[in-house]
């Protein structure tokens, strides 16, 4: 690129790398919100709950680089027209391309991006979020249970401990079992400790009691313990396997998926999606790049046209991307959707294209030619607008004048 494109490619990309980091931060956010209750009722610690929740950004990043790139390109155009450097750089006889080419070099940078994290980084984070779930889960009474809370780790098992000390030990034990509705266990004890043998897990309670409730609530037989050995091999996830779903999978799992599978037999069709799915998205930053191109490519000398071509562009990329999901949903159940999940991205590159660099012109003069209100700060003045007003109550009694409905009777 010479000098002109790289001035161009550096504001693009600049304003591309802002709108990505707050489009990111807003929604990781959201994300996190989401998951608070790591913090709060299952007792998880911070550093935790910050890595599950930026492992959930991979597959939200994928759909909003193309939308970040397109801010990016918005802006970038509307700026140098608005500085007349577009205005310049037409008068002088260039080749649109030369406006253009930054564009489609930060598009096709954002395409890479794109398919990497598509293709690879997203299902790897999915798959990893999926196995630190199983783990949180598998290890439940040292993750879950919490200084000071009552923690119910599955229906009708509840755990609370006073305080745990360095070492691991749970002090000030409290363990209430009433899985079985014949016989209700509650242990009490002094402090505890988790041990595992394998694939097993024991809670070794000590110096203890043990309150039996079998019948009505009087008929409690309380049995004094020095050590009791409650089993927790229930309660932990057994050999660590781990059932993945289409969007946690790689692509190789996706195109060559095991026949017995039952996830697959119940819903082959979601596999076919997935696929296409993370194949289309790849066209996207490009598409989004030529409509911006399209529409605010070349210069006007009207600026009120600006808001129409930008507001034109918007609601063509919200269109395009609507259809897209839509194309993504109906591919689970119907074949022929995988079609028009490639086709809606392509017509917006070549329908895009063929506007930027054969019909841009005719498209500026379109927009520039609808009548957009002018409204300035001064016009926002009460003074402003009470002198607006007498003079249209003065023109209006004037024309009830003429007409006679003004006279007196």
């Amino acid at each position: 690129m010479n000098l002109i494109g790289r001035y161009i490619f550096r504001i693009a990309a600049g304003a591309f790398v802002i709108s990505l980091l707050v489009l990111t931060g807003v929604v990781w956010v959201t994300q996190a919100l989401k998951e608070i209750d790591l913090l709060t009722t299952q007792g998880q610690t911070l550093w935790l709950f910050m890595y599950m929740t930026v492992l959930a950004l991979p597959a939200l990043v994928m759909v909003i680089a193309p939308v970040g790139l397109f801010i990016a390109c918005l802006y970038t155009l509307n700026r140098i027209n608005a500085d007349s450097e577009l205005v310049v750089i037409n008068a002088a006889g260039s080749s649109p391309w030369l406006v253009y080419k930054p564009f489609v070099v930060l598009g096709l940078i954002v395409t890479l991006l794109t398919a990497g994290i598509s293709l690879y980084v997203m299902p790897e984070s999915a798959r990893t979020l999926r196995n630190t779930i199983a783990q949180i889960r598998a290890d439940v009474l040292t993750y879950i249970v919490v200084e000071g809370l009552f923690t119910t780790v599955e229906d009708n098992l509840t755990f609370h401990i006073r305080d745990r000390a360095a070492d691991g030990t749970l002090l000030g034990l409290l363990v209430h079992d009433a899985r079985d509705p014949e016989q209700i266990m509650t242990y009490l004890a002094e402090e505890g400790r988790i041990i595992r043998t394998g694939d097993s897990a024991y809670l070794v309670m000590n110096a203890g009691s043990m309150h039996q409730q079998e019948g009505s609530p009087e008929e409690i037989t309380v049995i004094r313990f020095d050590r009791y050995i409650f089993d927790l091999s229930n309660l932990t996830v057994g050999d660590g396997t781990v059932e993945y779903r289409p969007r946690e999978m790689r692509m190789s799992e996706l195109l060559n998926p095991d026949p017995e599978d039952p996830y697959f037999k119940q819903f082959p069709g979601k596999f076919r999606s997935e696929v296409h799915e993370r194949l289309s998205s790849i066209l996207y930053p490009l598409s989004f790049v030529f409509i911006s191109l399209a529409t605010l490519g070349y210069p006007r000398t009207n600026r009120t046209g600006r808001g129409n071509s930008i507001l034109l562009a918007i609601v063509a990329v919200g269109v395009l991307r609507t259809i897209g999901f839509s194309a993504s949903n109906i591919a689970a159940r119907e074949s022929w959707a995988v079609g028009l999940m490639y086709l809606t991205p392509v017509v917006g590159i070549v329908g895009s294209a063929w506007i930027a660099f054969g019909q841009g012109r005719r498209m500026a003069r379109i927009m520039d030619a609808i009548p957009v209100p002018q409204v300035s700060i001064e016009t926002l003045h009460p003074r402003h607008t009470r002198e607006r007003l007498e003079a249209l109550f003065e023109a209006t009694m004037r024309r009830l004048g003429r007409s006679g409905w003004g006279t007196a009777r």
